[in-house]
């Protein structure tokens, strides 16, 4: 599913994920909010304002690049997050807008440190995963509606 070079090369990034989530996801909604307006309304903006939705998120992200070879391990939190995704009605072309802030905010914090070779992989890494939730929501509903 995902090379084992952009594995190698997302888990080397995990130290600086975890010096610099929290810049890197504030950053990250910043971007977001300022280029695609209309999904603001979907987010908690009070846990926008305390810092707790970009401390969750950088969260996330570190554990998906400490665990990206090891899925399995992630299950609760992907189900966590999907769950939530459901009931505040993520939806999935909404997913691209989210890697495209996500990874400017990475370029934007990580400067120099988001070589070409960074960026790609985790333009791969983040392909893979937001397929992973995609497909269960996608099932999470399926199910609600039976």
């Amino acid at each position: 599913m995902i090379s084992q070079q952009t594995i190698d090369i997302v888990k080397s990034t995990a130290p600086s994920l975890k010096k610099h989530g929290q810049q890197i996801t504030t950053r990250m909604y910043e971007v977001m909010f300022r280029n695609h307006p209309e999904i603001r309304e979907q987010f908690d903006m009070s846990a926008q304002a305390d810092g707790s939705q970009p401390t969750r998120l950088a969260t996330a992200v570190y554990g998906y690049a400490t665990q990206i070879d090891n899925l399995p391990a992630l299950t609760s939190m992907v189900e966590k997050i999907a769950h939530r995704h459901v009931q505040t009605h993520v939806l999935p072309e909404q997913y691209p807008i989210v890697g495209e802030s996500l990874l400017q905010a990475m370029k934007d914090v990580l400067r120099e440190a988001a070589t070409e070779e960074v960026m790609s992989a985790w333009t791969e890494a983040y392909q893979a995963l937001s397929e992973v939730f995609i497909n269960r929501e996608h099932d999470i509903q399926q199910f609600s509606n039976e």
